[in-house]
């Protein structure tokens, strides 16, 4: 394949288990990174529970299925979102793996590659869990940020999915998002203890990237059909959004060879 040369950098959002605030984090960091200048995509591949159009309160006759499997082009597929980001909805029960065919697969390349030279940020909502696919579409990006809670089942599921990354897919650099935390204290408190335990056993390196505060405005935003950013811009949650968004913009990310491969899609062969 013809490698593209891009400007879009490619971040998964991933959690190792549901419920963890994935989706949310996702749909509002990308519209905080739009609010500051920056050229995002929002590309929903959650295919067990798409609902990042919901968050966004943004309807759309078609999903990213439409491009997979009808030919559709992407641009009549995305969506304008608030503060001028794009939405590539997804759809629940499409398995973008081994079920697509190679004309399929083919498609979805042509179709995403040329946002990788119109993009700045393309994040990635993906599905939770261990799934094969689900981790190669994961590995297949410039930066993976894991949603971290204070729950232990989700403590122990974040930590198989650095696992399984690391091992099975090469994976070295994480950044660690804390959410539904007391305070920043508590959230960093969390992060380290993950980061003893992580570090201890894999060859790996977590950062920071910050924490997101147990906030109602969330709940109530969600009930909204609306992002929080959007909704409540003043509220904690929001404010931590528009931090991490600033962090992230900085930070210093070189274009991996996985990112390239997500715009050729390979990741989504369904290959472990």
């Amino acid at each position: 394949m013809k490698e593209v040369k891009r400007t879009a950098r490619v971040i998964a959002v991933a959690s190792g288990k549901g419920g963890a605030g994935k989706t949310n984090i996702s749909v509002n960091l990308a519209v905080a990174l739009a609010r500051l200048g920056r050229r995002t995509m929002l590309v929903d591949c959650d295919v067990g529970l798409a609902n990042a159009d919901i968050l966004l309160g943004v309807e759309s006759e078609h999903s990213i299925a439409d491009v997979a499997l009808k030919d559709r082009a992407l641009a009549d597929v995305a969506c304008s979102g608030p503060g001028g980001m794009m939405l590539v909805p997804g759809h629940s029960g499409l398995g973008l793996g081994g079920g697509l065919g190679e004309t399929a697969r083919a498609g979805l390349a042509a179709a995403f590659r040329p946002y990788a030279r119109d993009m700045d940020d393309v994040i990635v909502d993906t599905g939770g869990g261990l799934a094969g696919e689900g981790l190669s579409l994961v590995s297949a990006s410039d930066l993976v940020l894991v949603v971290l809670t204070s729950e232990p089942t989700s403590f122990v599921d974040a930590y198989a999915l650095v696992k399984a990354l690391a091992l099975r897919h090469g994976c070295s650099r994480f950044a660690v998002i804390t959410n539904r935390v007391a305070h920043d204290a508590d959230g960093l408190a969390l992060f380290k203890r993950f980061e003893r335990v992580v570090e201890q056993f894999l060859p790996v390196h977590l950062d920071h990237l910050g924490s997101i505060p147990e906030d109602a405005y969330l709940r109530d935003a969600v009930f909204a059909k609306r992002c929080c950013v959007e909704a409540f811009p003043s509220a904690p949650a929001s404010t931590a959004f528009a931090r991490l968004a600033r962090r992230l913009s900085r930070l210093d990310l070189p274009s991996l060879p996985g990112g390239h491969t997500f715009f050729g899609l390979e990741a989504l062969h369904g290959a472990d």
